[in-house]
Protein backbone atom coordinates (compact mmCIF):
# COMPACT_ATOMS: atom_id res chain seq x y z
CA UNK A 1 0.00 0.00 0.00
CA UNK A 2 1.38 3.86 -0.87
CA UNK A 3 -1.37 5.29 1.21
CA UNK A 4 -3.96 4.16 4.45
CA UNK A 5 -6.72 4.71 1.86
CA UNK A 6 -7.16 5.74 -2.11
CA UNK A 7 -9.81 6.65 -4.65
CA UNK A 8 -11.91 4.24 -6.66
CA UNK A 9 -12.65 4.28 -10.06
CA UNK A 10 -15.61 6.21 -9.22
CA UNK A 11 -13.83 8.56 -6.97
CA UNK A 12 -14.66 7.69 -3.49
CA UNK A 13 -12.25 7.34 -1.04
CA UNK A 14 -11.66 3.69 0.24
CA UNK A 15 -9.50 1.24 1.99
CA UNK A 16 -9.69 -1.42 -0.90
CA UNK A 17 -8.80 0.51 -4.49
CA UNK A 18 -6.18 -0.28 -6.65
CA UNK A 19 -4.74 3.83 -6.35
CA UNK A 20 -3.47 3.03 -2.98
CA UNK A 21 -1.62 0.06 -4.06
CA UNK A 22 2.27 0.42 -5.81
CA UNK A 23 4.30 -2.07 -7.47
CA UNK A 24 4.19 -5.87 -6.72
CA UNK A 25 7.11 -7.38 -4.49
CA UNK A 26 4.90 -10.26 -3.36
CA UNK A 27 2.33 -12.55 -5.61
CA UNK A 28 0.28 -13.99 -3.29
CA UNK A 29 -1.29 -17.49 -3.50
CA UNK A 30 -4.43 -18.00 -1.75
CA UNK A 31 -4.72 -22.46 -2.28
CA UNK A 32 -8.30 -22.34 -0.54
CA UNK A 33 -8.78 -25.55 -2.50
CA UNK A 34 -9.72 -28.57 -0.77
CA UNK A 35 -7.67 -29.44 2.97
CA UNK A 36 -4.59 -27.83 4.03
CA UNK A 37 -2.49 -30.91 3.16
CA UNK A 38 -3.50 -30.68 -0.66
CA UNK A 39 -3.09 -26.56 -0.45
CA UNK A 40 0.42 -27.17 0.80
CA UNK A 41 1.06 -29.38 -1.97
CA UNK A 42 0.13 -26.85 -4.43
CA UNK A 43 2.27 -24.03 -3.26
CA UNK A 44 5.06 -26.43 -2.64
CA UNK A 45 4.44 -27.31 -6.54
CA UNK A 46 4.89 -23.79 -7.54
CA UNK A 47 7.59 -23.26 -5.82
CA UNK A 48 9.50 -24.67 -8.09
CA UNK A 49 8.90 -22.06 -10.40
CA UNK A 50 8.97 -19.03 -8.32
CA UNK A 51 10.76 -18.24 -5.56
CA UNK A 52 8.21 -18.98 -2.37
CA UNK A 53 9.57 -16.88 0.61
CA UNK A 54 6.34 -17.59 2.95
CA UNK A 55 3.57 -19.22 3.71
CA UNK A 56 0.77 -17.93 6.08
CA UNK A 57 -2.24 -20.16 7.63
CA UNK A 58 -5.68 -17.90 7.54
CA UNK A 59 -6.32 -18.64 10.67
CA UNK A 60 -8.72 -21.57 9.62
CA UNK A 61 -9.02 -22.80 6.09
CA UNK A 62 -6.76 -22.05 3.97
CA UNK A 63 -3.17 -20.94 2.46
CA UNK A 64 -1.58 -18.22 1.12
CA UNK A 65 1.98 -18.58 -0.32
CA UNK A 66 3.54 -15.35 -0.59
CA UNK A 67 6.04 -15.54 -3.99
CA UNK A 68 8.81 -13.01 -4.29
CA UNK A 69 8.39 -11.04 -7.48
CA UNK A 70 9.76 -7.79 -7.45
CA UNK A 71 10.85 -6.88 -10.97
CA UNK A 72 9.10 -9.87 -12.47
CA UNK A 73 6.79 -8.77 -15.88
CA UNK A 74 3.22 -8.38 -15.56
CA UNK A 75 3.23 -10.84 -18.24
CA UNK A 76 5.04 -13.14 -16.36
CA UNK A 77 3.33 -12.73 -12.91
CA UNK A 78 -0.15 -13.76 -15.05
CA UNK A 79 1.07 -16.41 -16.69
CA UNK A 80 2.20 -17.64 -13.37
CA UNK A 81 -1.00 -16.48 -11.65
CA UNK A 82 -3.22 -18.43 -14.26
CA UNK A 83 -1.79 -21.56 -13.58
CA UNK A 84 -1.90 -21.29 -9.78
CA UNK A 85 -5.65 -20.56 -10.50
CA UNK A 86 -5.96 -23.47 -12.96
CA UNK A 87 -4.47 -25.87 -9.96
CA UNK A 88 -7.51 -24.34 -7.28
CA UNK A 89 -5.94 -20.92 -6.16
CA UNK A 90 -8.34 -18.33 -5.92
CA UNK A 91 -8.17 -15.63 -8.66
CA UNK A 92 -8.73 -12.85 -6.62
CA UNK A 93 -5.43 -12.37 -5.11
CA UNK A 94 -4.62 -11.53 -8.87
CA UNK A 95 -6.46 -8.00 -7.67
CA UNK A 96 -3.25 -5.12 -5.96
CA UNK A 97 -5.77 -4.15 -3.86
CA UNK A 98 -7.39 -7.68 -2.75
CA UNK A 99 -6.91 -7.89 1.25
CA UNK A 100 -4.60 -10.82 2.35
CA UNK A 101 -3.72 -12.49 5.44
CA UNK A 102 -0.95 -11.49 7.09
CA UNK A 103 1.36 -12.92 9.35
CA UNK A 104 0.61 -13.02 12.96
CA UNK A 105 -2.54 -11.26 12.37
CA UNK A 106 -6.20 -12.00 13.32
CA UNK A 107 -9.14 -13.48 12.02
CA UNK A 108 -12.45 -12.82 14.08
CA UNK A 109 -14.75 -16.05 14.69
CA UNK A 110 -12.30 -18.68 13.09
CA UNK A 111 -11.47 -22.05 15.07
CA UNK A 112 -8.70 -24.28 14.76
CA UNK A 113 -10.52 -27.60 14.31
CA UNK A 114 -8.84 -28.01 10.76
CA UNK A 115 -5.52 -27.01 11.67
CA UNK A 116 -5.41 -29.76 14.49
CA UNK A 117 -6.41 -32.46 12.34
CA UNK A 118 -3.38 -31.41 10.05
CA UNK A 119 -0.75 -31.44 12.82
CA UNK A 120 -0.81 -27.88 13.51
CA UNK A 121 -1.16 -28.20 16.99
CA UNK A 122 -0.84 -24.97 19.54
CA UNK A 123 -2.18 -22.50 17.16
CA UNK A 124 -4.79 -19.74 18.63
CA UNK A 125 -8.23 -19.85 16.85
CA UNK A 126 -7.99 -17.51 14.49
CA UNK A 127 -4.13 -16.68 14.35
CA UNK A 128 -3.07 -16.12 11.08
CA UNK A 129 0.41 -17.94 11.97
CA UNK A 130 3.54 -17.81 9.77
CA UNK A 131 4.08 -21.62 8.65
CA UNK A 132 7.49 -21.13 6.45
CA UNK A 133 9.80 -18.18 5.92
CA UNK A 134 12.36 -18.51 3.47
CA UNK A 135 14.75 -15.08 3.57
CA UNK A 136 17.44 -15.95 1.54
CA UNK A 137 14.21 -15.50 -1.74
CA UNK A 138 13.75 -11.56 -0.32
CA UNK A 139 16.31 -9.59 -1.73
Amino acid sequence: MTSETGRTKGGRESFHSLDNTGPRRFLIVEADCGGLDQQAAVIWHLAKLAPLAAVVCSGSKSLHGWFFCEGASENTLLKFMRYAVSLGADKRMWLRSQFCRMPDGSQIGSNSEQLSSCGLEGIPAGRQALLYFNPEVVR
